[in-house]
């Protein structure tokens, strides 16, 4: 984590995340549009100095709380920090401006959601359920149960469908915790991004 508290941006894969930035400004155009201001510190510059980037949402947007549970635009006040990631693309403008393709807030005493990033190791498509992990080994994977609730992105950060989610991809998945009672090991996806 970056001095005074801010998250920092990091790659991945053709996106960019965004841990534990602070929320400075909400703009409205809708309950579910508009914008977000956020501060962060960038790994590679120094990280006395907090940056700040206006995170665009649209009706593409997918918004979660702490919980998992999606939620509007509007419900995030200043003060909050936010967990999202979003498009590559920045507008140069002061500040800069990208697309966010999740965003998912909390207070500043409530944990961040849990996310595994993995290769797929298995697709059943039949019982809506995702495994990551080694393919030849139950010990090490987790089955995810997918919802009607659960968003999933394609590489670009477009809305893609379960069935495109192939073995071997490599994904990062926003979850609940995980249940590690059972082989594989168990957590409720509630977005996925195609890495």
């Amino acid at each position: 984590m970056g001095i005074n508290g801010f998250g920092t941006i990091t790659p991945l894969g053709q996106i960019l995340k965004v841990e534990n930035a602070l929320v400075t400004e909400v703009f409205l155009r809708s309950r579910i549009t508009g914008y977000l201001g956020i501060i962060f510190a960038w790994p590679e510059v120094n990280e006395d100095f907090a940056e700040s980037l206006r995170l665009n949402a649209s009706f593409d947007t997918d918004i979660l709380n702490s919980s998992g549970q999606h939620m509007c635009l509007c419900d995030i006040k200043e003060g909050m920090w936010i967990d999202s990631l979003f498009s590559p693309i920045m507008e140069n403008r002061i500040p800069p401006q990208s697309n966010a393709y999740l965003i998912v807030a909390r207070n500043y005493n409530q944990p961040p959601l849990n996310f595994t990033v993995d290769q797929i190791a298995k697709v059943d498509i039949n019982n809506f359920l995702l495994y990551t992990g080694d393919p030849d080994n139950e010990d090490n994977q987790i089955k995810f149960t997918i919802s009607s609730a659960t968003s999933i992105r394609d590489k670009n950060g477009y809305p893609a469908p379960f069935r495109s989610l192939r073995p071997g991809l490599s994904v990062h998945i926003t979850h609940s915790e995980v249940q590690t009672e059972d082989i594989p090991h168990h957590a409720d996806a509630f977005h996925i991004q195609a890495l």
